[in-house]
């Protein structure tokens, strides 16, 4: 049974995360407020969680998404650099910029990997749990991701191989990426505890997949819908 300071403390906030993150996206300025104010209340209780974070499942995912940070932020900033100081109309940023945003995303992917083959996170040498699952899942749904967006680009697009080029070398990057640490595996970890791992990555991919197809599949039904209501229009 969970402790209560788990459900009020870690669980509950991470049900109401997409509330706050929809309010703060909203165009009315009070739901705004309304949102950033829930964010800063959901953050105070995760933080004041009494309990040790290597105590608890839910403390070793906490861990992990605290050590991902910077990672994650470098490499945030380097695509929102990269994409709104090119030749786009929507609030773009001074093309001197750029640069600086690939550089982000160079230094976040040297992170993740400094990360993966010589510091792995850990509390008191301890290392966490979530990890392995993390890199398996992760690398996975780069390949299936990129892969599915270099078909997209080529078949959709309009003399788009530069980015269909770029999409497959991430799909094919993270594949040998992932085939290496099933092999090989790192300094810190056995690559059996990798192929162990790699199991649990078969769930996610499956998951992301369902979810996708059924978020497609209500996406055509509400614009079927919406369209057999709007009737037939007008001639002009």
């Amino acid at each position: 049974m969970l402790a209560p300071t788990l459900i009020w403390q870690y669980w509950l906030p991470v049900f109401l995360l997409p509330l706050g993150i929809g309010l703060v996206i909203a165009k009315e300025s009070n739901r705004r407020l309304a949102g950033k104010v829930l964010l800063i209340l959901l953050a105070i209780a995760i933080i004041a969680q009494p309990s040790p974070l290597d105590t608890s499942i839910e403390g070793w995912s906490l861990h992990l998404l605290i050590s991902l940070i910077g990672p994650i932020a470098a490499m945030l900033f380097g695509v929102w650099f990269t994409l709104f100081s090119g030749p786009i109309p929507v609030a773009p940023l001074p093309r001197s910029v750029r640069p600086f945003g690939f550089i982000l995303m160079i230094l976040s992917a040297a992170w993740f990997a400094w990360m993966l083959f010589e510091a792995r996170p850990s509390i008191d040498g301890v290392g966490n749990p979530w990890w392995q699952h993390f890199v398996t899942s992760f690398l996975t749904a780069l390949v299936v991701v990129a892969g599915f967006a270099t078909a997209f680009a080529l078949i959709m697009g309009d003399s788009r191989f530069k980015e269909a080029s770029v999409m497959a070398s991430i799909s094919i990057a993270s594949f040998i990426l992932l085939i290496y640490l099933l092999a090989e595996g790192t300094t810190s970890d056995d690559p059996v505890f990798w192929r162990s791992a790699s199991w649990g990555a078969l769930g996610d991919l499956g998951g992301m997949l369902f979810g996708s197809g059924l978020a497609l599949m209500l996406f055509i039904t509400f614009v079927w819908l919406g369209e057999k209501r709007m009737g037939v229009p007008d001639p002009v």
